[in-house]
Formats: C-alpha cells, sequence, structure tokens
C-alpha cells in the first residue's frame, strides 16, 4: 500500500469528521449504521425541502383569488425561489468542502425553514415574493452537498441506487406539499398551510447538524511527515483552495459530456415543473375538479417517483455494469416517450381518464431516467470536482428551467390558454433535451476514459 492509501484510508475517530475522500468499493465510508442514519436525516430534510418548494402550487388559486394576480406572476412565486438558490448556490458551494457538507446542509434547512413560515405573515404580493426568494437563498447548494456526501460515502456499486432513493425524496416532499398544502388552505386558510409544513424541516435539519462528515483528500495529505511539519499559512491555504476551484473548472469545461448532461436535465427540468406547477389549476379550470382534489391528484403523480427512481437507479447499476453506455440510451427512449405522451396527452385527449393515464406514465418515466444523467455530474469528474460539478448542474437546471419555465408557461397560459401553454412548454423542451443528451452519448466514452486515467495517475504519484 502507498503513502497516499494510508493517508486516505486514516479515520479520525475523535470527531465527526473522517479523512476519506471516498468509499472503497465494497465498503461503506462510515460503516452502514451511521451513513445510513446520516442518509436518512438528508432524505427527509430534502423531503421538506421540496414541501416548502411545492407548497405554492396547490394554494395558488387561494392567492389568486385573494390577491387578484395573473399566472405570470403566479409563476413569478416559483421562479423567483428558484432565482434565490441560484444567486446563492456558488458562493456557498465553494466553501462547502472547506468547511462541512453536513453542517452546511443542516443550517440552510433552518434557515430555509423560517422563511417559509415567514410567508404565512405576509400582507401583499410583493411581499410573499420576498419571503419565497429567502426559501431559494436557504436551499441554494443544499443538493451539491447531499451529491457529494453520498458519492464518497457510498461504495460504488451502490451508488447510482443511493441517488436514486435521495433523489426518491423530491417527489414525496412535492406530493406532501402539494397534497397537504391544499386540504390545510382548504379547511384553515392558505397562511397555515405555509406555517404548519415549515416546521418538521426545521427539527430534522437541527438533527442532522452532528452528523459524520469526510475532509477533503488533497495530494498534500500523501506527502512526507518531514514535509508535513511546515504548515502553510492561511494566505497560502486560501491560494490553495482557489487554485483547487480554477482546476475543477477547467475540468468541467473541458468535459463536453458533461456540458451537454447539464443542459439536457435542465431541458427536463423545463419540460415538467411547469406541468406539475400548474396542473391543479389545469385540472380545476378544464375539469372543474375540486381544488383540495386537484392537488391530491397532482401529489398521486410525484408519489410514482417513489418507486420509479430507485428502481431507476437500480436498473442503472445494473445495466452500466454491462454496457457502458446503456444508461445514457435508457434515458433517450424514456425521454422521447414521455415527450410524446405529454403532447398527446394535453393537445389530443380531453377525456380525464385518458389524459391524466398519459400524464402518469410520463412522469413515470422521466422519474425512471433520472439517476443516469444525475450520476454523469458526478462520474465525469474526479472526487475533489463533484461538490461544484454538482453545483454548476443545479445552476444550469435553475437557469435554464425551473426560473423561466412556471412563468414562460404563466405567460403562454394567459395569452393563449392553459392547455396550449401544457402542451407548447413540455413538448419543445423535451425534444431539446433528447437531441442534448444524444450528443452528449456521443462523446461520454471519451470523457470518462479521461477521467478514470486521471484516478489512476493520481493513485500511482
Amino acid at each position: 500500500m502507498t503513502q497516499s492509501d494510508l493517508s486516505i484510508s486514516k479515520v479520525d475517530v475523535a470527531t465527526p469528521t473522517v479523512s476519506h475522500t471516498h468509499a472503497t468499493g465494497t465498503d461503506y465510508l462510515f460503516g452502514r449504521k451511521s451513513t445510513v442514519w446520516v442518509f436518512g436525516l438528508l432524505c427527509l430534510l430534502m423531503v421538506f425541502d421540496f414541501a416548502d418548494r411545492m407548497i405554492i402550487a396547490s394554494i395558488l388559486p387561494y392567492i389568486q383569488q385573494e390577491w387578484k394576480i395573473s399566472d405570470a406572476q403566479a409563476g413569478l412565486l416559483s421562479s423567483i425561489l428558484t432565482l434565490g438558490m441560484v444567486l446563492f448556490a456558488f458562493p456557498i458551494s465553494i466553501f462547502i468542502d472547506r468547511w462541512s457538507r453536513i453542517k452546511t446542509a443542516s443550517l440552510m434547512g433552518v434557515f430555509w425553514g423560517i422563511a417559509s413560515a415567514a410567508g404565512a405573515f405576509t400582507q401583499g404580493f410583493s411581499q410573499l415574493v420576498l419571503s419565497r426568494f429567502f426559501v431559494g437563498a436557504g436551499e441554494a447548494a443544499y443538493a451539491p452537498a447531499s451529491y457529494a456526501w453520498i458519492s464518497a460515502a457510498f461504495p460504488r456499486r451502490r451508488l447510482q441506487l443511493a441517488l436514486g432513493l435521495f433523489s426518491a425524496s423530491q417527489p414525496i416532499g412535492m406530493a406532501l406539499g402539494i397534497a397537504l398544502g391544499g386540504y390545510i388552505a382548504q379547511h384553515y386558510g392558505w397562511r397555515h398551510a405555509l406555517g404548519f409544513l415549515a416546521i418538521p424541516g426545521i427539527v430534522i435539519a437541527i438533527l442532522l447538524y452532528r452528523g459524520r462528515d469526510y475532509k477533503t483528500f488533497t495530494h498534500q495529505h500523501s506527502l512526507s511527515e518531514t514535509d508535513q511539519q511546515t504548515q502553510p499559512t492561511s494566505s497560502e491555504k486560501a491560494k490553495q483552495h482557489w487554485d483547487a476551484v480554477k482546476q475543477s473548472w477547467r475540468l468541467i469545461r473541458r468535459t463536453p459530456s458533461l456540458i451537454l448532461t447539464y443542459l439536457a436535465i435542465a431541458m427536463v427540468t423545463l419540460q415538467w415543473i411547469p406541468m406539475v406547477f400548474f396542473l391543479p389549476s389545469y385540472l380545476h379550470r378544464i375539469h372543474h375538479i375540486e381544488l383540495s382534489q386537484a392537488s391530491l391528484m397532482t401529489s398521486c403523480i410525484l408519489l410514482i417517483g417513489i418507486v420509479t427512481l430507485p428502481l431507476g437507479g437500480w436498473v442503472m447499476d445494473t445495466l452500466s455494469s454491462k454496457y457502458q453506455k446503456a444508461k445514457l440510451y435508457v434515458s433517450l427512449a424514456g425521454y422521447s416517450l414521455a415527450t410524446l405522451f405529454y403532447g398527446i396527452a394535453f393537445a389530443l385527449l380531453t377525456d380525464l381518464v385518458w389524459q391524466f393515464s398519459l400524464i402518469i406514465l410520463a412522469g413515470a418515466l422521466l422519474s425512471f431516467c433520472s439517476p443516469a444523467p444525475l450520476s454523469l455530474t458526478q462520474e465525469l469528474v474526479p472526487p475533489s470536482a463533484r461538490a461544484l460539478s454538482g453545483t454548476s448542474s443545479v445552476m444550469t437546471i435553475h437557469l435554464l428551467g425551473s426560473i423561466p419555465g412556471p412563468f414562460i408557461a404563466g405567460l403562454v397560459s394567459d395569452a393563449f390558454g392553459i392547455s396550449t401553454a401544457l402542451t407548447v412548454v413540455p413538448v419543445i423542451s423535451g425534444v431539446l433535451a433528447i437531441i442534448l443528451l444524444g450528443f452528449a452519448a456521443h462523446f461520454y466514452s471519451r470523457d470518462v476514459s479521461r477521467v478514470q486515467f486521471s484516478h489512476l495517475e493520481a493513485d500511482t504519484r
């Protein structure tokens, strides 16, 4: 075993932080029990992240009725939250690996919970917009911090399954936020819905604070004991940190399949975010369904992801072990069918049963395929760049998908009707996602080989 191997495998038992950068291929970084405990808290916090984020979709008709706002303004309530995430994601992510992924996620959970609860006390549209902006600021970089921790803590043979399970927390949270939000708003008022759902997330975030984390590995750890006695100054440490960030940026920019994957995921987000956001309103306006029932129907669509996300991760793990590009081709097929189903459902069908069935199938396909491109954002970079790659992915998703999606759909709805909006936006964005992922598949083999070679080169130093 080399000196580098020894330095990586040391465990600091005196603190909740260890010096690993990744679990071995057959074992968990902190042991199975401790890893699963922290992973469970991260998943629960993700549940209430998306519950706080998506609750607006179910209480939207009540807000529109009280304040007389348009669909475009309603879409802004979602877009402004995502804008808050984008503005704060990079500043926070730069310090995630330098300080602590777990503590960062914990403190952010407390912040966004308080900001979400504050929305219950707003007295006008502009105040609610401001509170939603701060919810987004609190959620900034939470997902990349969690992805980096999961990628390090789980053995490679279980990574995509773990990412699939973690991603399954998103539809659970969305379903919870939409279903409970609609019920509470109908019986007690929309302000109570905002306050009630904020409390569990704050409690979970506090519990997470003491979770175990790992120290980011640098090649300096493999220096001899004599060299390590010369400790760098704070300015030298800062310079080393920024040099590492710049190096990670160069690696990302030079990996075309990674950039194309970012863009493809963004287009998928542009496809389904407006659909989920406006679906309760669509069911109420077009099919004259009571708002609480429309919210429950929307949440049922999202709950399918509980099964399809981890199932997709398991299938991708199995196929990838035999065929290198299998997950890319499966995702391409899934995106194509989902786009076709959305187009038929909203453009050609009027029967609620057939329409709703196709919407369910499309959502199931998208969630089934989600773990594959998500794993690519971590697979196509070395461990030192994973948090930055995850943040870059999230930023691209939000800038091109989450932020413009609800507002654009709202504008189209105001001009041509909500049915047209839910036809045009999902179909165009779905076609773009298919094209981008197809190009990513073309560059994938070359790019992943380069990353594997850089790992081998680092281990032999």
